[in-house]
């Protein structure tokens, strides 16, 4: 094992563990209207394409790794478009809908105070 061997596989776990932390705040929100869904669409298309390079360029190492960054990238993807578009419309509420209003004044029986 070479050091540039090393500094590879680093460089590759940092760059895909990077994801995760995303991925489990979405997990504990259970919704996610801020994440721009083009973020991880455009993002796992380069890792597919970075994956097709490394088969034909022979680099087993990091096939591995863009393997990984497709699975973590794809799960960002699919729960963005699940906390987004994919759940019914009341489960996406993060309040419970208001209650109905009070009658402006409450009859009082005559002979009760």
């Amino acid at each position: 094992m070479t050091a540039i061997w090393l500094i590879g596989v680093l460089g590759m776990i940092s760059m895909e563990a990077s994801y995760l932390p995303q991925i489990v705040r979405l997990y504990r929100l259970k919704r996610a209207e801020e994440v721009s869904f083009f973020f991880p669409a455009m993002s796992l298309i380069g890792r597919l394409l970075a994956l097709l390079y490394a088969v034909f360029a022979s680099q087993s190492l990091f096939s591995i790794g863009f393997c990984v960054g497709i699975a973590l990238r794809a799960t960002l993807l699919g729960q963005t478009y699940w906390y987004r578009y994919g759940r019914p419309r009341f489960a996406r509420l993060s309040v419970r809908p208001p209650a109905p209003p009070l009658p402006a004044s409450i009859p009082v029986e005559e002979g009760r105070a």
